[in-house]
């Protein structure tokens, strides 16, 4: 396949998918002990972290990846911190990545879709920031290690979505910092 060309649906793009779902993960699981100090029994995170990394590793985008997803997003609503409500969001969207729809990639749906890709990892540094007790950089760190560990698949991806506009929320701006980045990474 020639990963430059247009992916078309998720099931063009699925070698793609599946490295950006590790790394997924991997962003999420940096913030698995925000939520994990604060909800000490629930495991939903861990099950969706490791649901993504199933994927990624080669398993089936199928009914029970979506379910360990909604669990995920299930535990963010029920949380009472916000730290741990990112968290949560973080490990929700590492197992949602296998369900990035490539082929909505205009305007605002593409910039949603890209959030797909983003997502786990703006989540936990913004889950990180406010769990810290010293937050300044916090967020800016767990973007570059990010940044430093993403692989050459999720820049492809990327590539077929619009980038992500610069808003005036914190999220919206670590989403943008991080597209930023990721691109610049890409084009080297």
């Amino acid at each position: 396949m020639d990963q430059t060309s247009a992916l078309g649906n998720s099931a063009k793009a699925e070698p793609l998918l599946r490295p950006a779902a590790l790394w997924a993960a991997d962003c999420a699981d940096s913030a698995l002990t925000v939520f994990e100090d604060e909800e000490r029994t629930d495991y939903r995170l861990r099950e969706a972290i490791a649901g993504a990394r199933e994927f990624g590793q080669g398993g089936p985008r199928n009914k029970a990846l979506r379910t360990l997803a909604w669990a995920a997003h299930t535990a963010a609503n029920e949380s009472e911190q916000p730290s741990a409500k990112f968290a949560a969001r973080s490990a929700m969207l590492a197992a949602a990545v296998a369900y990035t729809h490539t082929d909505l990639n205009l305007g605002r749906q593409g910039v949603n879709q890209a959030r797909h890709l983003l997502g786990a990892a703006v989540y936990a540094a913004l889950a990180c920031e406010l769990a810290s007790e010293s937050p300044a950089g916090v967020a800016e760190r767990v973007l570059l290690a990010a940044a430093d560990t993403m692989p050459e698949e999720v820049g492809i991806l990327l590539k077929h979505f619009p980038p992500q506009p610069r808003g005036t929320t914190r999220l919206s701006q670590l989403f943008h910092d991080l597209d930023a980045r990721l691109r610049l990474k890409s084009a080297v």
